[in-house]
């Protein structure tokens, strides 16, 4: 196999900001809900961004999306990764591929010369260590089935679609054809859930695709719960064992519950003093992505992403220096 995984999804610039309970209040005005994912438009982005930096406060800048997040940690890891999106040819998407090759992410699509931008992410971390995020999608909008490489998903033990793509009928069409590219060549398919939100605005489609029998689900409470409508975990839990062969289900500090189409097992959590939970998830996505590929099992694998996802939410941001990642690999095998 040339790639142990190959992620699709949102290529998105990630802004990530600190902000304290005055400006988390004013959100509110400007009608975008604490601790979730708000598409917005440039203009309204921009402004908010200059808002934040006229009050003197210096973002982090780092290529972004769920599924980019989560390559960049697998690979960071020491998983041989590819990253399937698209970029503007502009400042942002040249930062982002410059990022992702620092990263030792391949990526094979060029920048696009368009009138659309690349895409952005705001990131806003409160005390209380939640994030809440502001995203204009620029140039994703164009993202399509064309633009998926076959010859990748045939040379990679894993594909990881991220759920944010349900968000649109051409999202839609670039998973369908994903995985029907997948399952004819025995690479095994991961997809992540991504956002409560989402789920509940397009659970008719992540339907479509679960029942295409995808390998492994990463998912957190709250998405679960939205998923199966109900509001009590065991009850989602059994759903779930009727809907994949395995499956992950976090929970934040308290750790993780899961299923490997034989065994249940319930992980607790790590105990840190969490800073920032923005990007958790797709660490823990990464690093089990990454553990399973060294042959570890599920569960095993998941100890490891509840240890990984502990270390990031110690820090501001989605990412660790990478120094941090050997660490912690080391610190667990």
């Amino acid at each position: 196999m040339k790639f142990d995984i190959c992620a699709v999804g949102s290529a998105l610039v990630d802004f990530t900001f600190s902000i304290d309970n005055e400006y988390e209040k004013s959100l509110i005005d400007y009608g975008i809900p604490k601790g979730s994912m708000t598409l917005i438009e440039k203009e309204e982005q921009e402004a908010l961004i200059k808002e934040l930096m006229e009050m003197e406060k210096t973002p982090d800048k780092a290529c972004g999306g769920s599924g980019t997040n989560s390559i960049v940690a697998a690979s960071l890891f020491g998983a041989n990764c590819h990253m399937t999106c698209i970029v503007a040819d502009d400042d942002h998407g040249r930062f982002y591929i410059e990022d992702l090759a620092a990263n030792n992410v391949s990526h094979t699509n060029k920048p696009i010369a368009s009138e659309l931008s690349s895409g952005r992410c705001l990131v806003m971390v409160s005390d209380d260590a939640e994030r809440t995020m502001c995203t204009n999608l620029g140039i994703n909008a164009e993202f399509s089935s064309s633009d998926i490489d076959e010859e990748i998903i045939k040379n990679s033990h894993y594909l990881f679609l991220e759920g944010y793509l349900v968000a649109s009928p051409e999202g839609m069409e670039i998973c369908k054809k994903a995985i029907k590219v997948a399952k004819e060549n025995d690479t095994k398919i991961s997809i992540s859930l991504s956002d409560p939100n989402i789920v509940n605005a397009f659970k008719d489609e992540i339907k479509t695709l679960l029942d295409m029998q995808c390998d492994l689900i990463f998912c957190n409470e709250d998405e679960a719960l939205a998923y199966t409508a109900t509001n009590n975990l065991s009850d989602a839990f059994e759903i779930f064992k009727k809907i994949a062969a395995n499956f992950l289900i976090t929970q934040g500090s308290a750790g993780c519950i899961g299923f490997d189409s034989k065994n249940e097992f319930n992980l607790p959590g790590e105990k840190v003093e969490a800073i920032d939970s923005n990007g958790a998830g797709d660490m823990f996505a990464g690093a089990v992505l990454f553990a399973i590929n060294t042959g570890l099992s599920l569960e095993n694998a998941a100890k490891f992403g509840c240890y990984a996802a502990s270390r990031v939410v110690s820090n501001v941001g989605p990412r660790l220096i990478k120094e941090e990642y050997i660490k912690i690999k080391k610190n667990f095998f």
